[in-house]
């Protein structure tokens, strides 16, 4: 299935053998394996949940656990607000989905390796910072853009099966090695800092982590970082996978309320 492109993989199914090479596949595959997304989520500590819908590529409506509209809004483009010089002037700065963008798929339909280009948005639609960006798309667990060092940017041990919120996912005790390259330094998924001071720049972890990738959207979904009091900093559960969103939920700032379409 090498090349494949265009349309949304959308695999369910926990019966994949969890294996490290798996586990990685998967952390790279969430761009092509849902379409549309409801969630409430909770992150660094917070307590409150708030509830998202996201249509990819373009659709994104946040709102707090009372219902109050956050944003509501339709990308227009890939690096919507990016500009690049092009002569005397600033223009939009050119860019491509990444459904359009062409993956080496295995036979169960993970991403064995991402696109070589640089064109891609990985990032929309946004909603404050970077670690949004990595739990949907948690690609750091498995690849590393900018280390040139030989080993992978995570090691995963205790691999097993899941549930969360009644859905499969893959549970892994992980350890940040130099090679790992979060999105953003300051909103990476795992714990450390990046060392620009040494002849060979890398991450210096701190502790390790548990994380939870849900197996149906590749989304991560969970990561408690193993300090001497261990700390939950995302918990995410996933409502609705796939299901129709019209253009009016991401136009309209009337009140919802979390979890008013439980299903």
């Amino acid at each position: 299935m090498a090349g494949s492109t265009c349309h949304y993989m959308s695999v369910g199914s926990s019966s994949v053998a969890l294996t490290v090479d798996r586990f990685r596949a998967l952390a790279r595959s969430s761009p092509w394996r849902w379409r549309t997304l409801e969630f409430a989520w909770a992150d660094h500590g917070a307590t409150a949940y708030r509830h998202g819908w996201i249509r990819r590529p373009d659709g994104l409506r946040v709102e707090t656990g009372d219902g109050r509209v956050e944003t509501a809004r339709i990308v227009t483009r890939p690096f919507e607000g990016a500009y690049v010089s092009s002569g005397e002037k600033m223009v939009p700065r050119a860019g491509i989905w990444p459904i359009h963008a062409a993956v080496s798929l295995d036979a169960d339909g993970l991403v064995t390796a991402l696109p070589a280009r640089s064109d891609v948005d990985y990032v929309a639609p946004f909603f404050t910072e970077y670690h949004w960006a990595a739990m949907l798309n948690p690609v750091e667990l498995a690849d590393s853009g900018r280390c040139a060092h030989p080993e992978l940017p995570v090691r995963p041990a205790e691999l097993t099966d899941v549930e969360h919120y009644g859905r499969p996912t893959w549970q892994a005790r992980v350890w940040p090695t130099r090679s790992y390259d979060p999105r953003c330094d300051c909103c990476a998924l795992l714990t450390g800092r990046f060392d620009y001071g040494r002849d060979e720049p890398g991450w210096v972890p701190e502790v390790e982590s548990v994380v939870r990738l849900d197996v149906g959207t590749g989304v991560c979904v969970w990561i408690r970082h193993l300090y001497d009091a261990p700390t939950v900093d995302l918990d995410l559960r996933i409502i609705t996978v796939d299901e129709p969103l019209d253009d009016a939920l991401f136009y309209s700032r009337r009140r919802r309320g979390l979890f008013s379409r439980r299903r």
